[in-house]
């Protein structure tokens, strides 16, 4: 299959035809295919409105997935760049579906190769999307869970979000997002601040409260870490095909 012929098969506006020989073909052709899966993400980081325009158009997202499985960092501040406008209410994810809030802290750890800065953009900025800004937050957990970050490092840079990088009004949805990154890798060190947060009733609770953080103090560190390392919701994304061929969209009946 040439190149030319695999990008047909990608951009098709066929949602429900999983297109497994053409990402097949691509994975073989990986550094002559990227240019153009560069240049499909740079398309529609530039003009999101063609989004809008063709929402069954699934260039965008096959190319996404297959520069995540190429580890490209080229692709990242493209990424960020689209994700980065999307309006803050809900309805602004309908257009890549559930990307964002199931892959998209994937697809950047998988292309950052270790650039944390537009990431850390993402998470501090207010006016990004709440689920692109938790999706960036996951984001360093995957990294941490691949052994891309160390576990102080991480710890610190939560900390600081904590007591000096967010506005104590942020939306409490977001501060529940961020509290749950601290208690999915052990809260023990930031126990106190959890427990802080709750008692300025700045966590959303519904999503998670002070008995989630007490269950996973009981856990103990070393377990909960090996749970985490056993989870795929925080591992790289390694063959596209695997990782899309189970969607819904792809099997109608």
């Amino acid at each position: 299959m040439t190149i030319e012929e695999i990008l047909t098969k990608l951009e098709t506006q066929d949602y429900a035809n999983f297109q497994r020989k053409a990402l097949q073909a691509a994975t073989f052709q990986q550094e002559a295919i990227t240019p153009a899966l560069l240049d499909i993400v740079g398309r529609i980081a530039n003009t999101p409105q063609l989004l809008d325009d063709d929402p069954d158009y699934m260039g965008f997202t096959y190319s996404l997935f297959l520069l995540a499985q190429f580890k490209e960092n080229r692709a990242y501040p493209l990424i960020v760049q689209y994700f980065a406008q999307l309006g803050p209410e809900v309805e602004a994810l309908d257009v890549t579906g559930d990307i964002v809030t199931e892959d998209l802290s994937r697809i950047l750890a998988s292309v950052c190769q270790g650039d944390l800065s537009l990431i850390k953009q993402l998470i501090e900025d207010s006016r990004v999307n709440e689920f692109v800004r938790s999706a960036a937050l996951d984001s360093l957990v995957v990294l941490y869970n691949e052994g891309k970050l160390t576990y102080d490092e991480l710890i610190n840079y939560l900390k600081a979000l904590i007591n000096k990088k967010l506005d104590q009004k942020e939306d409490e949805s977001f501060w529940a997002s961020l509290v749950f990154c601290c208690d999915i890798i052990y809260p023990g060190e930031l126990y106190n601040l959890l427990m802080d947060c709750f008692k300025r009733e700045l966590v959303d609770t519904f999503v998670i409260n002070e008995q989630d953080i007490s269950e996973s103090m009981y856990l103990g560190k070393e377990n909960a870490l090996a749970k985490l390392k056993n989870d795929k919701h925080y591992r790289f994304i390694d063959i596209a095909i695997t990782e899309m061929e189970w969607w819904a969209c792809f099997h109608p009946d």
